[in-house]
Protein backbone atom coordinates (compact mmCIF):
# COMPACT_ATOMS: atom_id res chain seq x y z
CA UNK A 1 0.00 0.00 0.00
CA UNK A 2 2.46 2.29 1.12
CA UNK A 3 4.64 1.38 -2.39
CA UNK A 4 1.29 2.76 -4.49
CA UNK A 5 1.36 5.94 -2.14
CA UNK A 6 4.53 6.65 -3.17
CA UNK A 7 4.30 5.79 -6.56
CA UNK A 8 1.37 8.03 -7.13
CA UNK A 9 2.87 10.98 -5.70
CA UNK A 10 5.64 10.53 -7.70
CA UNK A 11 3.62 10.99 -10.40
CA UNK A 12 1.28 13.83 -9.37
CA UNK A 13 4.36 15.99 -8.27
CA UNK A 14 7.49 15.32 -10.06
CA UNK A 15 8.52 16.80 -13.49
CA UNK A 16 8.65 14.41 -16.59
CA UNK A 17 12.32 13.54 -18.20
CA UNK A 18 10.24 15.15 -21.51
CA UNK A 19 9.14 18.83 -19.66
CA UNK A 20 12.72 19.06 -18.43
CA UNK A 21 14.09 18.82 -22.04
CA UNK A 22 11.63 21.57 -23.16
CA UNK A 23 12.41 24.20 -20.26
CA UNK A 24 16.29 23.18 -20.45
CA UNK A 25 16.07 23.88 -24.62
CA UNK A 26 14.14 27.39 -23.71
CA UNK A 27 16.48 28.95 -20.99
CA UNK A 28 19.23 27.65 -24.12
CA UNK A 29 16.69 29.83 -26.43
CA UNK A 30 16.61 32.47 -24.31
CA UNK A 31 20.53 32.29 -23.51
CA UNK A 32 21.48 31.99 -27.31
CA UNK A 33 19.29 34.99 -28.36
CA UNK A 34 20.35 36.91 -25.32
CA UNK A 35 23.74 36.69 -26.36
CA UNK A 36 23.18 37.12 -30.21
CA UNK A 37 21.67 40.41 -28.91
CA UNK A 38 24.63 41.47 -26.77
CA UNK A 39 26.88 40.61 -30.53
CA UNK A 40 24.74 42.69 -32.40
CA UNK A 41 24.83 45.23 -29.90
CA UNK A 42 28.90 45.13 -29.91
CA UNK A 43 29.00 45.35 -33.92
CA UNK A 44 26.01 48.44 -33.44
CA UNK A 45 28.69 50.00 -30.89
CA UNK A 46 31.73 48.58 -33.25
CA UNK A 47 30.24 50.26 -36.70
CA UNK A 48 29.65 53.61 -34.70
CA UNK A 49 32.86 53.64 -33.09
CA UNK A 50 34.35 53.74 -36.66
CA UNK A 51 32.39 56.37 -38.01
CA UNK A 52 32.93 58.57 -35.24
CA UNK A 53 36.81 58.22 -35.80
CA UNK A 54 36.36 59.59 -39.59
CA UNK A 55 34.22 61.74 -38.53
CA UNK A 56 36.48 63.32 -35.55
CA UNK A 57 39.70 62.88 -37.83
CA UNK A 58 38.32 65.15 -40.19
CA UNK A 59 37.04 67.57 -37.46
CA UNK A 60 40.66 67.67 -35.90
CA UNK A 61 41.23 68.94 -39.66
CA UNK A 62 38.89 71.32 -39.74
CA UNK A 63 39.65 72.60 -36.59
CA UNK A 64 43.26 73.07 -37.63
CA UNK A 65 42.65 75.08 -40.45
CA UNK A 66 40.17 77.46 -39.20
CA UNK A 67 43.08 78.32 -36.21
CA UNK A 68 45.18 79.22 -39.21
CA UNK A 69 41.99 80.88 -40.76
CA UNK A 70 41.95 83.27 -37.76
CA UNK A 71 45.99 83.56 -37.21
CA UNK A 72 46.13 84.85 -41.25
CA UNK A 73 42.70 86.84 -40.89
CA UNK A 74 44.19 88.36 -37.38
CA UNK A 75 47.46 88.97 -39.33
CA UNK A 76 46.57 90.82 -42.41
CA UNK A 77 43.66 92.83 -40.61
CA UNK A 78 46.56 94.50 -37.80
CA UNK A 79 46.99 97.66 -39.45
CA UNK A 80 42.97 97.75 -40.87
CA UNK A 81 40.44 99.65 -38.48
CA UNK A 82 38.39 100.05 -41.12
CA UNK A 83 37.79 96.20 -41.98
CA UNK A 84 36.43 95.50 -38.46
CA UNK A 85 33.44 94.51 -39.10
CA UNK A 86 34.49 91.74 -41.62
CA UNK A 87 37.03 90.47 -39.26
CA UNK A 88 34.93 90.01 -37.04
CA UNK A 89 32.80 88.02 -39.28
CA UNK A 90 35.55 86.12 -40.57
CA UNK A 91 36.67 85.12 -36.78
CA UNK A 92 32.93 84.36 -35.60
CA UNK A 93 32.44 81.61 -38.60
CA UNK A 94 36.20 80.29 -37.87
CA UNK A 95 34.99 79.93 -34.27
CA UNK A 96 32.15 78.12 -35.09
CA UNK A 97 34.15 75.60 -37.23
CA UNK A 98 36.11 74.94 -34.41
CA UNK A 99 33.36 74.35 -31.66
CA UNK A 100 31.95 72.41 -33.82
CA UNK A 101 35.01 70.19 -34.52
CA UNK A 102 35.48 69.85 -31.02
CA UNK A 103 32.04 68.49 -30.51
CA UNK A 104 32.96 65.89 -33.35
CA UNK A 105 35.72 64.92 -31.52
CA UNK A 106 34.06 64.59 -27.98
CA UNK A 107 32.07 61.95 -29.10
CA UNK A 108 34.50 59.58 -29.88
CA UNK A 109 35.43 59.20 -25.75
CA UNK A 110 31.38 58.70 -25.48
CA UNK A 111 32.06 55.58 -28.15
CA UNK A 112 35.16 54.53 -26.65
CA UNK A 113 32.97 54.20 -22.92
CA UNK A 114 30.46 52.19 -24.61
CA UNK A 115 32.55 50.14 -26.27
CA UNK A 116 34.32 48.96 -22.79
CA UNK A 117 30.62 48.53 -21.53
CA UNK A 118 29.98 45.97 -23.87
CA UNK A 119 33.22 44.18 -23.74
CA UNK A 120 33.06 43.59 -20.35
CA UNK A 121 29.06 43.21 -19.43
CA UNK A 122 27.37 39.97 -20.25
CA UNK A 123 24.10 42.29 -19.06
CA UNK A 124 21.76 42.66 -22.12
CA UNK A 125 19.89 45.73 -21.15
CA UNK A 126 23.48 47.52 -20.23
CA UNK A 127 24.96 46.52 -23.80
CA UNK A 128 21.96 47.77 -25.50
CA UNK A 129 22.01 51.14 -23.48
CA UNK A 130 25.59 51.34 -24.52
CA UNK A 131 25.11 50.68 -28.45
CA UNK A 132 21.79 53.31 -27.88
CA UNK A 133 24.35 55.70 -26.47
CA UNK A 134 27.23 54.98 -29.11
CA UNK A 135 24.90 55.34 -32.03
CA UNK A 136 23.88 58.62 -30.55
CA UNK A 137 27.41 59.88 -30.32
CA UNK A 138 28.17 58.78 -34.30
CA UNK A 139 24.94 60.88 -34.87
CA UNK A 140 26.38 64.19 -33.12
CA UNK A 141 29.69 63.18 -34.42
CA UNK A 142 28.40 63.21 -38.31
CA UNK A 143 26.38 66.45 -37.84
CA UNK A 144 28.77 67.86 -36.05
CA UNK A 145 31.72 67.30 -38.19
CA UNK A 146 28.69 68.54 -41.15
CA UNK A 147 28.61 72.01 -39.13
CA UNK A 148 32.44 72.07 -39.07
CA UNK A 149 33.20 72.11 -42.56
CA UNK A 150 30.36 74.34 -43.40
CA UNK A 151 31.14 77.20 -40.95
CA UNK A 152 34.87 76.68 -42.30
CA UNK A 153 33.78 77.60 -45.51
CA UNK A 154 31.96 80.60 -44.55
CA UNK A 155 34.94 81.50 -43.34
CA UNK A 156 37.09 81.10 -46.26
CA UNK A 157 34.19 83.12 -48.13
CA UNK A 158 34.36 85.74 -45.17
CA UNK A 159 38.24 85.74 -45.34
CA UNK A 160 37.98 86.13 -49.08
CA UNK A 161 35.69 89.29 -48.47
CA UNK A 162 37.91 90.49 -45.93
CA UNK A 163 41.14 90.40 -48.27
CA UNK A 164 39.27 92.39 -50.42
CA UNK A 165 38.29 94.92 -47.77
CA UNK A 166 41.91 95.33 -46.98
CA UNK A 167 42.79 96.14 -50.47
CA UNK A 168 39.66 98.65 -50.65
CA UNK A 169 41.17 100.56 -47.53
CA UNK A 170 44.81 100.30 -48.69
CA UNK A 171 43.38 101.87 -52.02
CA UNK A 172 41.05 104.29 -50.02
CA UNK A 173 44.23 105.61 -48.86
CA UNK A 174 46.24 105.74 -51.60
CA UNK A 175 43.74 107.30 -53.93
CA UNK A 176 41.12 109.49 -52.89
CA UNK A 177 37.77 109.81 -55.26
CA UNK A 178 36.02 113.03 -56.19
CA UNK A 179 33.01 113.78 -58.01
CA UNK A 180 32.48 115.64 -60.93
CA UNK A 181 33.04 119.06 -59.39
CA UNK A 182 36.25 117.95 -57.71
CA UNK A 183 34.28 117.09 -54.38
CA UNK A 184 36.09 114.46 -52.29
CA UNK A 185 33.84 111.10 -51.49
CA UNK A 186 33.52 108.64 -49.16
CA UNK A 187 35.76 105.70 -49.87
CA UNK A 188 32.75 103.33 -50.32
CA UNK A 189 31.07 105.80 -52.96
CA UNK A 190 29.63 103.24 -55.74
CA UNK A 191 30.81 106.05 -58.40
CA UNK A 192 32.84 108.92 -58.96
CA UNK A 193 34.27 111.41 -61.84
CA UNK A 194 38.06 111.40 -60.50
CA UNK A 195 40.50 110.05 -58.75
CA UNK A 196 43.30 111.66 -56.78
CA UNK A 197 46.17 109.54 -56.22
CA UNK A 198 47.71 110.79 -52.92
CA UNK A 199 50.94 109.79 -53.73
CA UNK A 200 51.81 111.58 -56.58
CA UNK A 201 49.08 114.36 -56.03
CA UNK A 202 48.37 113.96 -59.96
CA UNK A 203 44.72 113.42 -60.39
CA UNK A 204 42.80 110.98 -63.04
CA UNK A 205 40.17 110.77 -65.13
CA UNK A 206 37.48 108.08 -64.62
CA UNK A 207 35.68 106.78 -67.47
CA UNK A 208 31.75 106.24 -68.34
CA UNK A 209 29.70 103.44 -69.24
CA UNK A 210 26.75 105.73 -70.71
CA UNK A 211 27.82 105.87 -74.67
CA UNK A 212 29.32 109.66 -74.36
CA UNK A 213 32.18 111.13 -74.17
CA UNK A 214 34.21 109.45 -71.88
CA UNK A 215 32.59 106.50 -72.61
CA UNK A 216 35.18 103.64 -71.28
CA UNK A 217 35.15 101.44 -74.94
CA UNK A 218 36.35 104.28 -77.06
CA UNK A 219 39.51 104.80 -78.89
CA UNK A 220 41.52 106.99 -80.44
CA UNK A 221 44.18 107.74 -83.20
CA UNK A 222 47.46 108.84 -81.54
CA UNK A 223 50.04 109.92 -84.52
CA UNK A 224 50.73 113.91 -83.52
CA UNK A 225 50.86 116.13 -81.59
CA UNK A 226 47.78 118.24 -82.62
CA UNK A 227 44.06 117.33 -82.94
CA UNK A 228 41.66 116.59 -85.63
CA UNK A 229 43.37 114.20 -87.72
CA UNK A 230 41.25 111.46 -86.83
CA UNK A 231 38.65 109.48 -88.22
CA UNK A 232 35.77 108.45 -86.74
CA UNK A 233 35.95 104.38 -87.64
CA UNK A 234 38.53 102.17 -87.54
CA UNK A 235 39.35 99.92 -90.27
CA UNK A 236 37.21 96.86 -89.60
CA UNK A 237 34.60 99.66 -89.40
CA UNK A 238 34.12 99.59 -85.85
CA UNK A 239 33.07 103.23 -83.94
CA UNK A 240 36.35 104.68 -82.75
CA UNK A 241 34.74 107.60 -80.49
CA UNK A 242 31.15 109.51 -80.01
CA UNK A 243 30.61 113.46 -79.82
CA UNK A 244 33.80 113.95 -81.25
CA UNK A 245 34.22 114.92 -85.43
CA UNK A 246 37.27 113.55 -85.26
CA UNK A 247 38.42 110.57 -83.24
CA UNK A 248 42.24 111.49 -81.90
CA UNK A 249 43.58 111.89 -78.59
CA UNK A 250 44.45 115.76 -78.70
CA UNK A 251 40.61 116.19 -79.72
CA UNK A 252 39.61 114.38 -77.23
CA UNK A 253 41.58 116.03 -74.85
CA UNK A 254 40.39 119.44 -75.43
CA UNK A 255 36.92 118.19 -75.18
CA UNK A 256 37.18 116.87 -71.74
CA UNK A 257 39.22 120.50 -71.22
CA UNK A 258 36.07 122.28 -72.23
CA UNK A 259 33.90 120.52 -70.50
CA UNK A 260 36.01 121.85 -66.93
CA UNK A 261 35.83 117.50 -65.77
CA UNK A 262 35.68 117.84 -61.90
CA UNK A 263 36.11 121.23 -61.51
CA UNK A 264 39.57 121.34 -63.53
CA UNK A 265 39.37 122.90 -66.79
CA UNK A 266 42.09 123.72 -69.45
CA UNK A 267 44.34 121.56 -67.11
CA UNK A 268 43.93 118.11 -68.26
CA UNK A 269 46.45 116.61 -70.71
CA UNK A 270 48.27 112.91 -71.81
CA UNK A 271 49.93 111.24 -69.40
CA UNK A 272 53.49 110.66 -69.68
CA UNK A 273 54.54 107.05 -69.71
CA UNK A 274 55.78 106.82 -66.65
CA UNK A 275 52.72 108.30 -65.08
CA UNK A 276 50.82 105.65 -66.58
CA UNK A 277 53.32 102.96 -65.47
CA UNK A 278 52.92 104.65 -61.47
CA UNK A 279 49.05 103.39 -61.10
CA UNK A 280 50.12 100.12 -61.96
CA UNK A 281 50.40 97.67 -59.44
CA UNK A 282 51.15 93.56 -59.68
CA UNK A 283 48.21 91.98 -58.50
CA UNK A 284 47.47 88.96 -57.22
CA UNK A 285 48.48 86.12 -59.11
CA UNK A 286 50.30 88.65 -61.81
CA UNK A 287 46.09 88.98 -62.41
CA UNK A 288 45.42 91.53 -65.45
CA UNK A 289 45.22 94.37 -66.33
CA UNK A 290 47.93 95.49 -63.44
CA UNK A 291 45.99 98.25 -61.85
CA UNK A 292 43.57 97.86 -58.92
CA UNK A 293 40.10 97.85 -60.74
CA UNK A 294 39.14 99.10 -57.21
CA UNK A 295 39.97 102.41 -58.27
CA UNK A 296 40.17 101.82 -61.70
CA UNK A 297 37.94 99.25 -62.72
CA UNK A 298 37.08 100.33 -66.76
CA UNK A 299 40.25 99.75 -67.57
CA UNK A 300 40.95 97.68 -70.97
CA UNK A 301 41.70 93.70 -70.43
CA UNK A 302 41.85 93.05 -74.31
CA UNK A 303 45.30 91.39 -74.54
CA UNK A 304 48.19 93.32 -76.86
CA UNK A 305 44.74 95.91 -77.79
CA UNK A 306 44.50 97.65 -74.55
CA UNK A 307 47.25 100.06 -74.78
CA UNK A 308 46.73 103.50 -72.97
CA UNK A 309 47.62 107.21 -75.17
CA UNK A 310 50.91 107.96 -73.62
CA UNK A 311 52.12 111.55 -74.64
CA UNK A 312 54.99 111.06 -76.96
CA UNK A 313 58.04 113.46 -75.75
CA UNK A 314 60.62 112.60 -73.63
CA UNK A 315 63.65 114.21 -71.91
CA UNK A 316 66.49 112.24 -73.91
CA UNK A 317 66.78 110.31 -76.86
CA UNK A 318 67.49 107.26 -74.92
CA UNK A 319 64.61 107.44 -72.97
CA UNK A 320 62.58 107.41 -76.42
CA UNK A 321 64.70 104.02 -77.20
CA UNK A 322 66.40 106.19 -80.35
CA UNK A 323 69.27 104.84 -81.71
CA UNK A 324 72.77 106.63 -81.81
CA UNK A 325 72.27 109.34 -84.74
CA UNK A 326 68.79 109.29 -84.99
CA UNK A 327 67.74 112.92 -86.02
CA UNK A 328 65.76 114.38 -83.02
CA UNK A 329 62.87 117.00 -82.81
CA UNK A 330 62.95 119.36 -79.81
CA UNK A 331 59.83 121.29 -78.50
CA UNK A 332 60.01 124.41 -77.01
CA UNK A 333 60.30 123.38 -73.94
CA UNK A 334 63.31 121.03 -74.74
CA UNK A 335 61.84 117.99 -74.95
CA UNK A 336 62.36 115.55 -78.08
CA UNK A 337 59.20 114.13 -79.38
CA UNK A 338 59.34 110.19 -79.44
CA UNK A 339 57.88 107.20 -81.08
CA UNK A 340 54.56 107.17 -80.12
CA UNK A 341 54.27 104.95 -77.13
CA UNK A 342 51.34 103.87 -74.86
CA UNK A 343 51.18 101.62 -71.59
CA UNK A 344 49.05 98.10 -72.00
CA UNK A 345 48.20 97.32 -68.09
CA UNK A 346 46.99 93.45 -70.03
CA UNK A 347 51.44 93.05 -71.08
CA UNK A 348 53.16 89.74 -69.37
CA UNK A 349 55.42 91.04 -66.89
CA UNK A 350 59.10 90.68 -66.49
CA UNK A 351 59.63 90.92 -63.47
CA UNK A 352 58.21 91.69 -59.50
CA UNK A 353 59.53 95.81 -59.15
CA UNK A 354 58.09 98.66 -59.76
CA UNK A 355 60.52 99.67 -62.35
CA UNK A 356 60.51 96.62 -64.43
CA UNK A 357 56.55 96.45 -63.80
CA UNK A 358 56.60 100.01 -65.74
CA UNK A 359 58.84 99.09 -68.63
CA UNK A 360 56.79 95.52 -68.97
CA UNK A 361 53.62 97.45 -69.74
CA UNK A 362 55.35 99.44 -72.15
CA UNK A 363 54.41 99.11 -75.66
CA UNK A 364 55.12 100.82 -78.93
CA UNK A 365 51.17 102.23 -80.55
CA UNK A 366 52.81 100.60 -84.05
CA UNK A 367 51.85 97.36 -82.68
CA UNK A 368 48.21 97.92 -80.98
CA UNK A 369 45.35 99.09 -84.24
CA UNK A 370 43.25 96.85 -86.57
CA UNK A 371 46.24 95.21 -88.56
CA UNK A 372 49.45 93.43 -87.49
CA UNK A 373 52.77 95.39 -87.04
CA UNK A 374 54.57 95.54 -90.36
CA UNK A 375 51.49 95.74 -92.88
CA UNK A 376 50.51 99.06 -92.52
CA UNK A 377 52.90 100.76 -94.99
CA UNK A 378 51.12 101.32 -98.30
CA UNK A 379 48.43 99.00 -97.65
CA UNK A 380 46.82 100.59 -94.29
CA UNK A 381 48.98 103.42 -93.68
CA UNK A 382 47.16 104.50 -90.68
CA UNK A 383 45.64 101.64 -89.44
CA UNK A 384 47.70 101.20 -86.29
CA UNK A 385 48.46 103.75 -83.86
CA UNK A 386 44.91 102.92 -81.96
CA UNK A 387 44.84 103.87 -78.13
CA UNK A 388 42.53 104.39 -74.95
CA UNK A 389 42.71 107.48 -72.93
CA UNK A 390 42.76 108.16 -69.39
CA UNK A 391 43.94 111.86 -68.92
CA UNK A 392 45.60 113.19 -66.05
CA UNK A 393 46.20 116.65 -64.78
CA UNK A 394 48.40 117.58 -61.64
CA UNK A 395 47.40 121.39 -60.79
Amino acid sequence: MSSLLTACGSGSSGTSAEDLATQAAATAQVAATTAASIEVAKQQVSDALSEIVTDATTAKTVSSAATTLTQKAASEASSYSEVAQSLASTQAYAAQAIEQAALAVAQQAIADQANTTVQSSQSLTEVQQAASTAQTAAATAKTARAAAEEALAQAQKALTQLESDIASALASRRYTKLDSYGNTLSANADSWACVKDNNTGLVWEEKTSDGGLRDKKWRYRHMHNYPGYGNLYDYNGVQLCAVLGTCDSYTYRDAVNSEGLCGRKGVWRLPRREELGSIAQINDGQKTPHINQSIFPETANIPDKSAYCAENMAKTAADCGYAAGTELHYTSDGRIECNYQGVDYTKQLVGTTQQLLEQSILVALRQQGEVPDGMTVGVYPNANWVCYTRLVSSQ
